[in-house]
């Protein structure tokens, strides 16, 4: 329905026998060099938070010699706010497996796992009998649907860790080791899982892909703008009245605008955070931002994973901060000294606030904290994890700090 602005299809497929796999055929039927430029003219970036363009991230791995390489499917949706990829595990299975095996046939891999978040019990469930009916189905393993592409898949299950949805700490967590970050480089796609080239891509990510191929013409680079091509998926929840998983058409609506799609707000918005805690906020008057790459990255925050917090002004700010420094406490792996001392250092900044009140010299340390742990933390979600709080004590929220 892209007349629509619609582009990932949300009729939800029952069973395997009313699902045409008609992407998987049409890519099938290319070679993984043809397959691989198509998605790089697309303009799809990474769904995950980083936006890494994904046609590069393949280029880099077809371009790798190997005997074997690895496919993962990364479904460890552990952002706060972020609820978008169990949608899609949970009511579009088939998208999310055509999606996969697309990916895995455009950079030569023949095996691959999906790690799927612990909590979603229920999309754990509705996943491992997808993987089960497609080996029947002739989807995956010898041959599939008659080619000479052999592809094996696995799922796996995290174990609640925040730091897994990295890449290179969820490959670690496949590998039975500590979920914890690795030093780049070497990247992923050079020497990944058991040290051989691997391909990390979000189910988001896949799901679109599975979408673009379905199409002779490249649509979705028709669509988004020049910098921000095809959609997004957000899943807007907090203060709002209908908190849902909604398909954006990149700059087609406002920040404002994806808010009154969501039935608005319920009571006076104080500021909104438009791609999960690991985003900064935009006040109630920067709202009319459209939401693209660019734009929000011009007006000083970023898409991010697609989760969208509607903030109402009934909310105490000092709580708000103590419990999400508390959230990155809790959830940092330890590995680098900085993510790990610094968020602790943070959460006792914000103690002392609640007890004494804001001063200027609390915000100058934990902008130095900030900028210490951007420095040093390997993974993004380290060198992300002072971005809400700080952006609070930055705009303008000096009063209701106090």
């Amino acid at each position: 329905m892209i007349e629509e602005k619609i582009f990932l299809k949300t009729d939800i497929e029952k069973t395997m026998d009313n699902y045409d796999f008609l992407g998987l055929k049409n890519t099938l039927k290319m070679s993984p060099e043809n397959i691989v430029k198509k998605i790089t003219e697309s303009g799809l970036r990474g769904r995950g938070g980083a936006g890494f363009p994904t046609g590069k991230k393949w280029q880099f791995a077809l371009a790798q010699e190997s005997d074997i390489k690895f496919l993962i499917c990364n479904a460890d949706e552990g952002e706060p706010g972020t609820f978008k990829d169990r949608f899609l595990l949970e009511n579009m299975p088939f998208k999310v497996l055509e999606g996969i095996i697309i990916a895995a046939y455009a950079v030569k891999a023949n095996f691959g796992y999906i790690y799927i978040r612990g909590e979603y019990a229920k999309a754990i469930e509705v996943f491992e009998k997808t993987i089960k009916d497609a080996y029947h189905r002739g989807l995956l393993g010898k041959k599939i649907l008659g080619s000479n592409f052999d592809f094996e898949l696995r799922l796996v299950k995290g174990a609640g860790a925040y730091v897994c949805g990295d890449e290179t700490s969820l490959i670690n967590s496949i590998e039975g080791k500590r979920g914890q970050s690795r030093i780049k480089p070497p990247y992923p796609v050079q020497k990944g899982l058991f040290g051989k080239p691997t391909v990390v891509n979000n189910v988001e990510t896949l799901s679109t892909v599975a979408e673009i191929m379905k199409y002779e013409d490249n649509v979705y680079a028709k669509m988004g703008t020049e910098n921000s091509k095809g959609t997004k998926l957000v899943s807007i929840n907090g203060d709002v009245k209908l908190p849902d998983v909604y398909e954006i058409e990149f700059g087609s609506m406002t920040i404002k605008d994806i808010i009154e799609l969501a039935g608005g707000p319920k009571d006076e918005i104080n500021f909104v955070v438009p791609g999960g805690l690991a985003t900064s906020i935009l006040k109630y008057d920067e709202l009319e931002v459209l939401y693209t790459y660019e734009d929000l990255e011009n007006n000083g925050s970023s898409v991010g994973s697609g989760g969208m917090i509607v903030v109402s002004k009934k909310h105490d700010l000092i709580e708000l901060l103590l419990n999400v420094s508390d959230f990155f406490v809790k959830e940092t792996c330890g590995t680098c000294f900085p993510c790990r001392e610094g968020n602790r250092n943070i959460k006792e900044i914000l103690l002392k606030m609640k007890r004494k009140g804001y001063n200027d010299e609390y915000k100058k340390i934990i902008g130095d904290l900030r900028e210490s742990i951007m420095l040093a933390a390997r993974c993004g979600f380290g060198q992300s994890s002072v971005n809400f709080i700080y952006s609070i004590i930055d705009k303008y929220f000096y009063e209701e700090v106090k």
